[in-house]
């Protein structure tokens, strides 16, 4: 749809003959911008009645600006009232306090005085001006408010509305000082490692505190409960999301401060005094929250190619406390501890509800708890099956267990199409930190271990998890430039 082209008049003085010349030069810039231009130059013609034309001009609700060329001579006769500036100044003077929209009138500077102030009439002196009495760069600048304001394309635009902020309607838990914490984080400018130490050790603490707020205290646990608990959760996830944002800035600290993360919480989540009060299902709230923020880490780091820290994240040893309680053994783990299956929710709540023939009613909470514009379905889902692909490439298992099993893996459509630039050998190189490998040959065979397993798939689909080499043949990798 072609948009509205603007009708413009311009009001100068003929005085200064260096500054028609420019005058002249402006219109036809503007009218080279797509802008009509009305000039006396070009349409007063001999024998028509100049004060008429001028009158029609500002006048016209046709024209959408009328630009005043203000310099000494314009000035003074508007003051003055004289010359046919002067008549043009009574009939702008009555428009612009009068049915006229204020805007529609804009004051062009093109002359300054001896104290370089600009000349500007007085009856308009309050308004803001555009000042092309410059003869460098920063006439371009102000050139392109100019034609900004007339094509209605501001450089600063009001944003829209957004939703809602969920955390005020959360009065359960104090999440003010977490905030706080992020700020400070994402301002931090210095080289101080102890101070920068010292934030994170305050999130953390911070964090913790929060989440021990988020614990069951009922004794009778129910699905319904378990899934409240967790849609209360999105706004405490939300800020490790945050947090995510800003260690972004330090990638130098990622690794250590994430794998210390999630160390940190899972060790304090599952920890409580009276074992009588509570079992296993009344932390599947906080299995859900952690495996979730593990998927979120996943999709952060691939977003911003973040491959070596990824793949150390996904090889390092979590020690891990062996249950919920208190004094526990802690034994070490990998990666693939953090996904456990929810049976509170997928056998007590599912059944009942509005779509028992879900796959997973897990993995549909996941993929709903979008944080635009990184953490996405489509990125939740693809982390997920890159969380497999790798556990099986990398040959990462729990100690008694099996591998990853990406339970959102029915929702993804686009994680093939990365694999398929392996034939490009330059993305190869990119992407070979993630596979913890020195050599495209070391590679190739590091993906071979992910190999097809008909069995990986939910019991009620013909889907399986796909694999690398569901998306390129080994062949292929590295094929072209």
């Amino acid at each position: 749809m072609e948009t509205k082209i603007p009708r413009v008049f311009i009001s100068y003085s003929w005085t200064n003959s260096l500054h028609v010349e420019k005058v002249i030069s402006l219109a036809e810039r503007l009218m080279s911008h797509r802008i009509d231009v009305i000039l006396d130059k070009w349409e007063l013609k001999e024998g028509q009645d100049k004060y008429v034309f001028m009158e029609q001009c500002v006048t016209n609700n046709d024209i959408d600006k009328v630009l005043l060329i203000c310099d000494k001579a314009y000035t003074e006769k508007a003051n003055m009232r004289t010359g046919g500036v002067g008549d043009e100044t009574m009939i702008i003077s009555s428009e612009l306090y009068g049915k006229t929209k204020q805007e529609k009138f804009i004051p062009i500077i093109f002359e300054n005085d001896e104290d370089g102030k600009p000349y500007c009439p007085a009856y308009i002196k309050s308004r803001i001006y555009i000042d092309l009495s410059f003869e460098d760069n920063r006439y371009e600048t102000e050139y392109d408010k100019l034609l900004r304001n007339i094509h209605n394309k501001p450089q600063y635009k009001k944003p829209v509305l957004g939703d809602f902020p969920e955390w005020l309607d959360n009065d359960s838990v104090n999440l003010f000082p977490i905030r706080d914490i992020i700020r400070q984080i994402k301002g931090y400018t210095g080289d101080n490692q102890s101070k920068f130490n010292t934030l994170i050790k305050r999130f953390l603490d911070s964090y913790i505190l929060a989440l021990d707020e988020y614990k069951i205290k009922e004794i009778k646990l129910s699905g319904e409960l378990i899934v409240t608990q967790i849609n209360d959760m999105k706004t405490i996830r939300d800020l490790y999301i945050d947090f995510l944002d800003a260690l972004i800035l330090f990638p130098n600290n990622i690794t250590d401060i994430l794998t210390g993360y999630f160390e940190m919480i899972y060790n304090s989540v599952f920890d409580v005094e009276n074992s009588s009060s509570c079992n296993e299902y009344s932390f599947e709230h906080f299995r859900f929250f952690i495996w979730e923020c593990f998927i979120c880490t996943t999709a952060y780091l691939c977003h911003y190619e973040m491959y070596r820290e990824l793949h150390e994240i996904l090889c390092h040893t979590y020690f891990l406390r062996d249950s919920f309680f208190k004094g526990s053994s802690i034994s070490n783990r990998t990666f693939v501890h953090f996904r456990q299956y929810l049976k509170t929710i997928e056998e007590g709540y599912k059944p009942t509800s509005s779509e028992p023939r879900l796959f997973s009613y897990t993995a549909k909470m996941l993929i709903e708890r979008e944080k635009k514009p990184i953490i996405t379905k489509e990125t939740l889902s693809n982390a997920d099956i890159l969380l497999c692909q790798l556990s099986k490439a990398l040959i990462i298992n729990e100690t008694y267990g099996s591998g990853w099993f990406p339970y959102c893996y029915v929702y993804s459509n686009s994680l093939s199409h990365q694999w398929i630039r392996l034939k490009s050998k330059k993305y190869c190189y990119k992407i070979m930190p993630l596979f913890g490998v020195k050599s495209i040959e070391e590679m190739k065979i590091t993906i071979e271990n992910d190999q097809f397993d008909e069995q990986l798939r939910y019991s009620n689909s013909f889907d399986c998890v796909p694999t690398i080499m569901s998306s390129i043949k080994i062949e292929d990798i590295a094929s072209l430039n």
